[in-house]
């Protein structure tokens, strides 16, 4: 879920959390405020570090859990444990990758592991959720660099 303007981003999430009968908290603004302003794939301590008004630690864990169970943020796992999180875009989660030697994150084509996820349940029964790990490997700068 983006928008070119962070207003507009606001004002759909409002209207999401209205739906379920939720309200828009000045700690839920705040983040929603700072996803939108700050492209990329931020942590939650990230998030805490740019808000322009004070918002407890605490509170923006929570509400970080909130928006993704909302379904307005999607959460990834990279590297040793650490957690990103971004505004969903459109077409809804996707997966990512993450070069294990810079660190940066890429947004992965949507469909990429689909068939990969169709044969591991057809084989095996186990069904991938691809969508909260990000795939670990080496970005083409750092390949170039013949550092792996």
């Amino acid at each position: 879920m983006t928008a070119a303007d962070p207003g507009d981003v606001v004002a759909e999430i409002t209207a999401a959390l209205h739906a379920r009968g939720e309200r828009m908290t000045t700690p839920r603004r705040t983040v929603v405020e700072v996803l939108a302003r700050k492209p990329g794939h931020l942590t939650a301590e990230q998030v805490v570090a740019v808000t322009a008004s004070p918002v407890h630690r605490a509170s923006v864990y929570r509400t970080l859990d909130a928006l993704c169970d909302l379904g307005v943020v999607q959460h990834i796992h990279v590297g040793h444990g650490a957690t990103a999180y971004h505004l969903v875009d459109p077409s809804g989660p996707h997966p990512h990758g993450q070069c294990r030697h810079c660190g940066h994150i890429y947004d992965l084509p949507r469909r990429i592991l689909d068939a990969a996820t169709r044969r591991l349940h057809r084989d095996i029964g186990f069904r991938l959720d691809a969508h909260h790990v990000a795939l670990s490997g080496v970005c083409a700068s750092c390949a170039t660099t013949d550092i792996d």
